[in-house]
């Protein structure tokens, strides 16, 4: 669950399931919120961590409101 939690800053429910990110190379773009476990935060962020796909991570094991948004 600590993944959740240090997450809850950029994981916002406002707009529709997404939210929109700039990045390094100064693009934009809109991102899923299930998305933001799969970018690279930081020098040594797991992007296959739990809260991936590739880390295993179970429909049913998000909190309710992330449920019914989109898996990446």
């Amino acid at each position: 669950m600590e993944d959740l939690e240090q997450m809850n800053r950029a994981c916002v429910n406002r707009h529709g399931g997404f939210v929109n990110s700039l990045f390094d190379d100064w693009t934009v773009r809109k991102v899923g919120l299930k998305e933001l476990w799969t970018l690279k935060w930081r020098r040594g962020y797991e992007i296959n961590g739990q809260w991936t796909k590739a880390g295993g991570v179970q429909p049913g094991a998000w909190p309710e409101w992330l449920r019914r948004f989109k898996d990446n």
